[in-house]
């Protein structure tokens, strides 16, 4: 009998799909996500490195319209496999409670993870990596500290100048949504310079690296029934999350550091003019959003709405999270089912600083960019009573 060791295995394995992938690419198809004006429409976008989440947490996650898995998904379990394995099983399983969450899968468009299949593929591929204009040695980058243990060299970086690259890095996101549980690709560092790429590149290596990246993020959003640039369609089948509203080749992004002032109100509203799909993710330097969670964040919420529009979704909370309490503190009744409404218009900004908005169930906002609190007269009582959360 032929035995092969476990590392190897899954590398073949992926290797595998991906090829099957190139010749599906046809049927690669999710859906778009759940929407609604009847309340406050929240999103999910967290991991579990201790493997699959219980029943009970998905009690919970199973009530956001949208849900993406992070990288570190399983990865400090005793499981085997790569975070292509982990992060699919897990969203399999919230497909599994209802089928019409829109479930994404995490990918980084500079560093090459190293728990990721693709990954070894990647290391094999020297004549595709991206050098240092400098000193032509491989360029590698650090990334979120949040994330442990890390290569203490630094990752690979994906050089999209190079077409065959750019298919490596869409055919996994195309293998994901072809498992049948997967709606789209989050491609995190898909925004220009991210991870400071462009201390080490000259004018002529940035201009190519850079035009590639946008190449693949508007090849995956046209795959996705969408065109870059333009508003996220209502029969999109799938979503390639971006990062910045004026970033080329997306039709959807998250804001991923949002905070209760004037400046990420206009970057919002930047977005929503466009017609892009937006999450907000409260930033991870607002401390109480993690610490004190739903009671804590109502002048952030009330910023997001302010600056809302058609598909603009709200979140928060740590990239990994620590346990069920944590789970069950993203879900915020006491927010997300009250009565909103279509708004009655654009919001208004007086001379005085004070930002109003009205909705037609009666929910009334206003927010002071002088103070950067807001306050929100909702139209009804929650429909669902919240319980506490306790760590």
């Amino acid at each position: 009998h032929l035995t092969m060791a476990p590392c190897l295995f899954h590398v073949v394995k992926w290797l595998l799909y991906a090829c099957i992938a190139s010749h599906m690419l046809e049927n690669a198809q999710g859906i778009a996500p759940r929407w609604s004006w009847e309340t406050v429409m929240p999103f999910f976008h967290s991991c579990n490195e201790t493997g699959l989440w219980s029943d009970e947490a998905l009690d919970v996650i199973s009530k956001f319209p949208m849900v993406t898995v992070e990288k570190g998904q399983g990865f400090l379990s005793n499981s085997s496999g790569y975070a292509e394995d982990h992060i699919i099983t897990q969203l399999a399983a919230v497909k599994a409670r209802d089928p019409t969450i829109q479930t994404v899968f995490y990918m980084n468009s500079v560093l090459n993870w190293f728990f990721y299949a693709f990954a070894e593929e990647y290391k094999n591929m020297p004549a595709d990596w991206l050098y240092d204009s400098t000193t032509h040695k491989p360029l590698r980058l650090k990334g979120d500290p949040m994330f442990q243990p890390q290569p203490s060299k630094g990752m690979l970086v994906f050089n999209h100048a190079i077409p065959g690259v750019r298919s490596l890095w869409k055919d996994v996101c195309y293998n994901a949504v072809n498992s049948g549980v997967v709606d789209g690709c989050y491609a995190d560092a898909s925004d220009q310079d991210s991870h400071r790429t462009e201390n080490y590149l000259n004018a002529s290596d940035r201009a190519a690296f850079e035009a590639g990246k946008v190449i693949t993020s508007a090849d995956i959003t046209r795959k996705f029934g969408g065109e870059p640039g333009k508003p996220y369609p209502q029969n999109a089948t799938g979503v390639l999350i971006g990062k910045k509203p004026d970033q080329e080749g997306i039709n959807a992004i998250q804001i991923e550091d949002f905070e209760a002032n004037e400046e990420h109100i206009q970057i919002l509203l930047e977005a929503v003019a466009h017609g892009y799909l937006v999450q907000v993710h409260v930033s991870l330097k607002v401390e109480y959003s993690v610490t004190c969670g739903c009671s804590c964040i109502t002048n952030e919420l009330a910023a997001f709405l302010i600056g809302m529009g058609k598909y603009s979704y709200f979140g928060y909370g740590t990239w990994i999270s620590p346990n069920l309490a944590d789970v069950k503190s993203r879900w915020c009744p006491d927010f997300f089912t009250r009565p909103l409404g279509k708004p009655l218009g654009s919001s208004t900004r007086y001379a005085n600083g004070i930002w109003r908005r009205s909705f037609s169930l009666g929910t009334n906002v206003t927010f002071d960019a002088n103070t950067n609190k807001g306050t929100i007269d909702w139209a009804g009582p929650p429909a669902e009573v919240a319980t506490t959360a306790r760590y």
